[in-house]
């Protein structure tokens, strides 16, 4: 009797050593999945970029945005190097000669005598001073930038910062002693003459 007790219980030990074993080897496994999922996050981190990529914002066209013009407009500009203001003297000087012809009109209660220089026509009043400078011709260099008898009034618009309205006759922008006046052809969407107008002839 003495023996089966002794045998009962040393097989009782086994079985207890056999499931701290097991119990052992389940805890262990289990550390190392956790230790693996702790080293995942890590791994990820470490392929990440440091540096995210910039946004990169391209123009259409490769040009400039709509709207802004090619090169600064002077408040104070000149159409075929005449500007409003300047004396009938200076104004030939520029040029180059006396006009080919002359004649007068009455503006807005003032008497201008027109003046025509081929494709360049000027104003004075009773002082001799410019009041209208006019081209009306591609011939004629206007020395604005981008802007030419002919030019499409899309760039034309463009270059003076000024909004061009479909189908319109013309365009204006307020300058230094006056406005300058872009005539268009609706049809074709180009310019057609190029004027400085002095603020006594608006």
């Amino acid at each position: 009797m003495y023996n089966g007790q002794r045998k009962e219980r040393n097989l009782l030990l086994g079985v207890l050593a056999t499931g701290v074993i097991l119990l052992s080897a389940a805890c262990g496994s289990a550390h190392d999945v956790q230790s693996a999922a702790t080293l995942v996050p890590s791994a990820e981190a470490s392929n990440a970029s440091p540096n995210p990529t910039p946004e990169v914002t391209i123009h259409a066209h490769g040009g400039a945005p709509a709207g802004t013009p090619d090169k600064p407009f002077s408040q104070n500009p000149r159409l075929g190097g005449i500007s409003l203001g300047m004396t009938l003297a200076d104004a030939e000087a520029e040029i180059g000669g006396p006009a080919g012809d002359s004649y007068t009109l009455t503006e807005a209660g003032h008497t201008v005598e027109l003046r025509e220089y081929g494709g360049l026509t000027i104003g004075v009043d009773s002082s001799e001073h410019v009041v209208y400078v006019e081209i009306s011709s591609a011939s004629v260099s206007s020395g604005l930038p981008n802007v030419e008898v002919g030019s499409p009034t899309a760039d034309a618009a463009r270059s003076l910062s000024l909004k061009a309205v479909p189908s319109s006759s013309s365009m204006t922008s307020d300058v230094e002693g006056g406005i300058l006046r872009l005539d268009l052809d609706p049809v074709t969407d180009e310019v057609v003459t190029i004027k400085l107008i002095g603020s006594s002839l608006v």
